[in-house]
C-alpha cells in the first residue's frame, strides 16, 4: 500500500516526521509558507518527551553526545547577586 503525507509547516514536529515517516516507507512532502529558514533557536532545550522521541528514532546517543549544557545565568535584582540559573 502506497502512503505519502503532505506536511504543512517545517518547525520542530515536522522535520521530526520528516525524518521518520520516511523510516516506515511512507513518502513526504513539506510545504511552509515562509520564504527563508528560521535562523536562531525555537526552544531552549529538549524536554523529557522530545529525548523518548529520539530514542525511539534510534538517534539518542548521538544527541546527547553532540549536545551541550546551556549557559550559566546570572542573575542580578536592584544591582546584587541573587543567584545562578
Amino acid at each position: 500500500m502506497e502512503s505519502n503525507v503532505l506536511i504543512a509547516g517545517a518547525g520542530p514536529t515536522a522535520l521530526t516526521l520528516e525524518i521518520d515517516l520516511p523510516r516506515r516507507g511512507i513518502e513526504v512532502r513539506i510545504v511552509d509558507k515562509a520564504a527563508e529558514f528560521f535562523v536562531g533557536s525555537r526552544g531552549d532545550g529538549i524536554q523529557p518527551r522530545t529525548l523518548e522521541v529520539f530514542d525511539d528514532l534510534g538517534i539518542i546517543d548521538d544527541v546527547l553526545t553532540r549536545g551541550s549544557l546551556p549557559p550559566i545565568i546570572h542573575a542580578h535584582r536592584g544591582g546584587k547577586f541573587v543567584g545562578e540559573l
